[in-house]
């Protein structure tokens, strides 16, 4: 989606946008058209309910790091799961 409509999805002002995009707390897909996606909502959302909770920018980058390594190991384990289940189809 283009950042207009992303503005108004995740309901933020361009200039935080672009101080989340900055720091590197949002990383939209620079080689496509549409630029952001649902997850970039979603992470969005985040980010807002962790500084309601006070969570402050060195904490911040600490937390979102955590998230996306924990994303990053679900991503892998289902990799792994799906190549175990062709291989014990293969030989079962």
């Amino acid at each position: 989606m283009q950042t207009a409509e992303f503005l108004a999805a995740a309901q933020l002002e361009p200039r935080v946008l672009n101080t989340w995009v900055e720091v590197g707390w949002l990383t939209p897909e620079r080689e496509s058209d549409d630029g952001y996606s649902e997850i970039d909502i979603a992470r969005a959302g985040l980010i807002r309910d962790l500084q309601r909770m006070g969570v402050n920018d060195d904490s911040m980058v600490i937390i979102l790091n955590l998230i996306d390594q924990v994303h990053g190991l679900r991503r892998v384990a289902r990799t792994l799961l799906a190549q175990a289940a062709v291989q014990s189809g293969r030989t079962g």
